[in-house]
């Protein structure tokens, strides 16, 4: 039997929005935390980051190992970087006390694949389950997602966003790019099996918790560039510190990455960079901004 599914559209958009308070603070909007980065990759983290901030989180904070903490805080100028380790993320009391005082977590993005930035990935996942921060678990870290004891209990606030490669080190299963039936089942599989919301990028992304399936179709291949996929679990990220549970802020964070890319794609053809995608996120969801007293 097919298994149900529905498209993803501008209610997902509504659905993980709260309306704002006049007298809302930064930390009122919520606070982000990216740990991401090795030696090799400074540009990555700082893409995630950025695209929590543009999608409206107040307050982000970025740890990326000391030897590109320098290139790190040159990207940018409007998020908070700190170090972590010398070349790759290390799991101490400083970021544990970080994971408290965030409201969402993203972790992975260009961490590697080392020993240390495994471990230090699956304790770090593991203080946000403990902490019951929504965590979104991408790129690197998402093979350190094997070791966790996820069949004990549902670990409903994780949010893994494997690609197909990504999946297959995961599960040793390697999805179909164009059946649309055998991706949305082995991706419900895994969401059930793990207790996790999954999110299988792809031409057909699938956004499932294992009982709720939801699929995004896109129209443009502009976004299979480098950074575009860290520049989505950065929104995911955002939308999770301002509120949103975690299945919703997967859905919202597909729905609006993938819209952008198709709005950018009608003007630039396949030209797209990632920075172009975070640059485009104010425009593509200001009209979901509400206001109260």
């Amino acid at each position: 039997m097919a298994l149900k599914y529905e498209l993803l559209g501008k209610s997902d958009l509504k659905a993980a929005l709260k309306p704002e308070s006049l007298f809302s603070s930064k930390r009122d909007r919520g606070i982000a935390l990216v740990i991401a980065g090795s030696a090799d990759f400074h540009g990555a983290p700082v893409l995630a980051a950025l695209a929590s901030l543009r999608v409206g989180a107040g307050y982000v904070k970025l740890y990326v190992p000391k030897s590109v903490l320098g290139p790190a805080r040159n990207l940018s100028t409007n998020i908070i970087v700190g170090a972590l380790g010398g070349k790759s993320i290390i799991c101490n009391k400083q970021i544990l006390g970080q994971v408290k005082k965030s409201d969402a977590i993203v972790i992975g993005m260009g961490i590697g694949r080392s020993t240390m930035a495994q471990v230090s990935a699956r304790k770090i996942i593991q203080s946000g389950i403990s902490a019951e921060k929504v965590t979104v678990v991408d790129a690197d870290a998402i093979s350190s997602l094997k070791r966790l004891p996820f069949g004990r209990r549902p670990n409903q606030n994780i949010i893994a966003t494997p690609h197909d490669g990504e999946f297959f080190r995961l599960t040793g299963v390697r999805p179909a790019e164009k059946d649309l039936g055998a991706r949305i089942k082995v991706a419900v599989e895994c969401a059930r099996k793990l207790g996790i919301t999954v999110v299988l990028k792809g031409h057909y992304s699938i956004v499932t918790d294992g009982k709720i399936v939801k699929v995004n179709v896109a129209k443009t291949s502009a976004l299979s560039t480098m950074g575009t996929g860290d520049v989505l679990s950065g929104i995911i990220c955002g939308y999770a510190a301002r509120g949103a549970e975690a299945f919703a802020a997967a859905c919202a964070g597909v729905y609006l990455h993938s819209s952008i890319g198709d709005r950018l794609a009608a003007k630039m053809g396949n030209h797209i960079i990632a920075a172009d995608v975070v640059d485009a996120i104010p425009l593509a969801i200001k009209e979901f901004d509400k206001t109260i007293q």
